[in-house]
């Protein structure tokens, strides 16, 4: 295997190493599905540097941040080995556990401040979506 293709497979398992971890430590549990979905478009918007909503955005959050993925299904599909990789890396490290399909954080008493965000008012809501009415949207979207 290439030394590049080595180096960015390391780069993109620890970016999405963080954003994983980040996201599990404020909202304690969410699902491998939304989970995949969410890193992937945190990642995307890091890069962009742009954010299409706000924290003024109270209606159809979920909606409005997956249509986010529109045109991006190959590129969403290229990144979900390193999202894996990266949670299958915090599982046995012990900062995350797995249960029924559902990522627990595993509290170190580290102090986590949620801040108001579309991202995480967008994550907060999803908790009330199936997932199978989550990859509906999902796919309806990409």
């Amino acid at each position: 295997m290439n030394k590049n293709i080595i180096e960015l497979d390391i780069i993109l398992t620890s970016t999405y190493f963080k954003i994983v971890l980040d996201i599990l430590k404020v909202h304690k549990n969410l699902s491998i599905n939304k989970t995949l979905v969410f890193s992937y478009l945190i990642k995307k918007r890091q890069f962009m540097n742009s954010n299409i909503y706000n924290t003024q955005n109270k209606n159809d959050l979920v909606l409005k941040y997956i249509s986010q993925l529109s045109g991006l299904y190959n590129d969403y599909c290229k990144n979900i080995k390193y999202i894996i990789s990266a949670i299958h890396l915090l599982i046995t490290s012990n900062k995350l556990s797995l249960h029924l399909g559902e990522l627990i954080y595993i509290e170190t008493g580290e102090l986590t401040v949620k801040e108001k965000s579309f991202i995480n008012n967008a994550i907060q809501e999803s908790k009330n979506y199936s997932d199978r009415q989550f990859l509906k949207e999902v796919i309806r979207n990409v």
